[in-house]
Formats: C-alpha cells, structure tokens, sequence
C-alpha cells in the first residue's frame, strides 16, 4: 500500500499537468445555441418538443433540459442578448458551425472519440506527412 507522501507527491504532479478539457464546440456556436433555446423556451404557440428541437440544434435533449433549467433560474443574460442582438438567425448558426468544423480539424475541439485508435493514429500521421 503506497504511503501518505508518496500519495500526496503523485496528487501534486498530477495537479501541475492537469489541463483543462477541450471543448465540444466552437464558444460562438455555444452561445448561438443557448439563444435558439431560449428563443424555443420563450415561444408562445405551438412549437416542437424539447427532444425534436434538441435533435434539430444537434445537441443532446439533456443539454437542452440543463439550459432551461439555467434559464428558469436566472434568464436575465438571455433577456439582455436578445434585446442586444435580437433572435438567433440560422445563418449564424450555420457560419459558427463551420468555424466549428475547421476548429475540430485543427484538433482544437474534443472529438473522434468514436474513432479506432488505428484510425487515429492514421489522422495523426496525415496532418504530419503534408
């Protein structure tokens, strides 16, 4: 069994290299998306379910539940930007996911969780090789 100080000297080094974790995407289409939740959340009418509406914005319907939830209990950052900026258009959207998309290529963004170590070290060798 490892002794106290050995235990403390390994949670300090791990401390000194600790990063903080990339993010999933670009903060404009981060912000983009909280105002077309908003937008969603403030609608009068009929509008879609929060499940149909996550899966349109591409995210997931507990992010969309962890938004409202936030804009339930304070909504005045929301109130303030959609004074400022007005409603979210999709064409900003669409431009912040292509900022989005050249972020990821440069590895800038979390991601290809999904892929084979194989397939990664593949990638990883391309951005090299060119």
């Amino acid at each position: 069994m490892p002794s106290y100080q050995s235990s403390m000297q390994n949670l300090a080094k791990a401390r000194a290299a600790w990063r903080p974790p990339r993010p999933w995407r670009s903060g404009d289409e981060a912000r983009l998306i909280r105002r077309f939740v908003f937008q969603w959340l403030t609608a009068r009418g009929k509008k879609p379910s929060a499940r149909n509406w996550a899966q349109q914005l591409g995210i997931s319907h507990t992010w969309l539940q962890k938004l409202v939830r936030k804009f339930m209990t304070d909504s005045s950052e929301m109130w303030r930007l959609q004074a400022l900026k007005g409603d979210p258009k999709f064409a900003e959207l669409t431009r912040a996911r292509e900022y989005s998309r050249q972020m990821s290529e440069r590895g800038e963004l979390r991601g290809d969780s999904n892929l084979s170590r194989r397939a990664k070290l593949a990638r990883l060798f391309e951005r090299f090789t060119e």
